[in-house]
């Protein structure tokens, strides 16, 4: 397993899902509209790299999956959406967890979740998850 696997099974598993159409990766600056569109198709969930620990026989990718929104500009829509992100978030990890058959791959839990509202290009909400997966062993 390389950090590129890693990923490309994430970004599978994230353009798969039938409610998630916009995909990204990079810093938090590169969360924009994509080149060939005037603005993004929503849910939108974007992965920001944090960082990546090696050892001898392992190696841990630690990075925000970042899923988000446009919803009216109301309170109870902005935590309707914010739920709807956190649930999309779960359904990619749990989709992650359920269909691997490596026993050197894991996610570390709890994964911590916050919700936000945003300005990027557009006024957002959603969420951002911490996630932690190691591959290796021990």
């Amino acid at each position: 397993m390389t950090y590129e696997l890693l990923l490309s099974r994430l970004e599978q598993i994230i353009t798969s899902h039938k409610f998630i159409p916009e995909y990204g990766y990079g810093d938090i600056s590169d969360i924009a509209v994509p080149e060939d569109k005037a603005r993004p198709d929503y849910p939108y969930a974007f992965i920001n790299p944090v960082s990546t620990t090696l050892n001898r026989q392992s190696f841990s990718a630690t990075f925000n999956l970042i899923m988000m929104t446009q919803v009216l500009d109301s309170e109870d829509d902005e935590i309707f959406g914010q739920s709807n992100c956190m649930k999309y978030i779960n359904d990619v990890l749990s989709q992650f967890v359920m269909t691997n058959n490596d026993p050197l791959l894991s996610v570390s839990f709890p994964v911590s979740m916050t919700p936000f509202k945003e300005r990027f290009q557009d006024d957002v909400v959603g969420a951002t998850a911490q996630v932690t997966i190691n591959y290796g062993k021990g």
